[in-house]
């Protein structure tokens, strides 16, 4: 498995898809935020870093990740249905703690609440629930990457 740059319209793929997994959420999600669709749209050209996830010469997904000081936040980590269930997102994240783990003490991530599959999948990573403030239906996980 390795990244790649993302083309245009890969990126651009990215965003629908994005847009897609928050569903019916999104326009809360964002309200809470304070920023419309399109203040998102710069958001997401000019934050951080997009990575499609390849496997065998194969884009199998997308990835969107922020380097915050000492935290890594994951925007997004999304599969294409064929590539879920093969270990992929596992090895994704192994393969973030082994980059990151010089620069960053933790990883975060946001997840809905109602995606009961992907809370599972990073609970099993070791990612735990933490009590903030977030916008309704979501949660924040954090993995530490310190000594246990």
């Amino acid at each position: 498995m390795e990244y790649r740059s993302p083309t245009v319209a890969e990126r651009d793929e990215l965003f629908e898809l994005i847009l897609a997994e928050l569903g019916g959420q999104v326009d809360d999600a964002l309200a809470f935020l304070g920023m419309t669709r399109e203040q998102f749209a710069q958001i997401y050209q000019a934050t951080g870093e997009v990575r499609v996830i390849e496997e065998e010469g194969t884009n199998v997904g997308y990835l969107w990740i922020e380097q915050r000081g000492r935290t890594l936040h994951v925007h997004a980590l999304i599969l294409h249905p064929h590539a879920r269930g093969r270990g992929i997102g596992t090895r994704v994240l192994q393969m973030l703690r082994s980059e990151f783990s010089r620069r960053v003490d933790e990883i975060e991530l946001g997840v809905r609440d109602a995606n009961v599959a992907a809370i599972r999948f990073y609970e099993r990573a070791g990612f735990r629930r933490v009590p903030t403030e977030t916008a309704p239906g979501f949660s924040i996980m954090r993995l530490s990457l310190g000594s246990p």
